[in-house]
């Protein structure tokens, strides 16, 4: 049976910008977030209880569902998560944010993934991409060379007919 440390996993980072910049990439709703793979976040309202959806840029299909758990500017935005192509259990992740060091000590919790499936293979992967893109975005204004190569190969590969967004609505 698998310890608790299996389905926690944490992950931070130091950023050379104000608390408030960070606390505004991660929770834009107007353009894409470079720090979550250029998705867009997709959602009624920020606050306990509403769904969210991360789609692509253009709106066309959706990575990500989950509902908002807790929303608290600018130090703390917990969500469940689900990728819409697999079928493995919701995880939930959590951002929590600290003035530190004259910068921002950022810091993101995944709770409750399920060992072995291939989402807590992703979100271990996608998180250490996620901090330092957020850490670029901040410190430089833009994610770096390699993570902007990437976004365009994502646009390369169609994204599975289960992901369109009219199967996730909001």
């Amino acid at each position: 049976m698998p310890n608790s440390s299996d389905r926690r996993r944490v992950f931070s980072i130091h950023i050379n910008g104000p608390v408030e910049a960070v606390w505004r990439e991660i929770t834009r709703t107007d353009a894409p977030i470079a720090c979550f793979f250029n998705s867009r976040m997709d959602v009624k309202s920020l606050e306990p209880g509403s769904k969210l959806a991360m789609r692509t840029p253009n709106g066309k299909n959706t990575g990500v569902v989950g509902e908002i758990l807790e929303f608290t500017p600018p130090t703390r935005f917990s969500h469940t998560f689900r990728f819409t192509n697999m079928d493995d259990p919701p995880c939930r992740v959590t951002y929590d944010l600290k003035a530190a060091g004259g910068g921002t000590e950022f810091t993101l919790t995944i709770d409750d993934l399920t060992p072995g499936t291939k989402s807590a293979k992703q979100m271990v992967q996608g998180a250490k991409l996620i901090n330092n893109t957020l850490k670029s975005v901040i410190e430089r204004g833009r994610p770096g060379l390699g993570t902007r190569l990437l976004f365009k190969m994502f646009a390369l590969f169609p994204a599975p007919k289960r992901c369109r967004s009219e199967h996730w609505p909001v």
